[in-house]
């Protein structure tokens, strides 16, 4: 393991090609392979070493568990890494948005935004969304359409 300057004063350690490939159990190619597709992007020494942080590792170990355990391919890689970044900023755009609001409007809005300042309650079947409470209770029997 070396150590070298990362991210201003930071120290943080920089691991090589070999030790990365082994702790991951890939080959050294296929991690060339990762960053020759954009996937990653390790520092390099002076010499042309790459060298990987931390980060580096833990988006590598989410790579492998892709493509090992869910089959996704390199270009379905980046296609969710692109998504997370998407996300990402969308998040930080509503939390900025957010700040700028009174309190009890920022609380009614984020009141909406979970789903339940209109009953709506999320479903347990995978893709549904969420559904207002008052079908729920409808479609159980419950209610204005419960027969008498």
């Amino acid at each position: 393991m070396a150590q070298n300057q990362r991210n201003g004063d930071k120290q943080e350690p920089l691991l090589t090609i070999g030790t990365v490939a082994q702790m991951l159990d890939l080959h050294q190619q296929t991690l060339r392979k990762y960053e020759e597709e954009g996937l990653i992007s390790p520092e390099r020494t002076k010499g042309g070493t790459r060298m990987y942080s931390r980060s580096d590792v833990e988006r590598l170990s989410i790579i492998v568990s892709l493509t090992r355990e869910l089959g996704v391919n390199l270009a379905g890689v980046e296609v969710i890494f692109r998504m997370r970044e998407q996300l990402e900023e969308m998040k930080r755009m509503l939390d900025l948005i957010l700040q700028q609001l009174d309190p009890p409007v920022r609380e009614q809005m984020l009141s909406v935004l979970r789903g339940t300042e209109f009953g709506l309650v999320p479903t347990k079947r995978t893709g549904t969304g969420l559904v207002l409470h008052s079908l729920l209770r409808t479609a159980a029997g419950e209610g204005k359409g419960e027969k008498e």
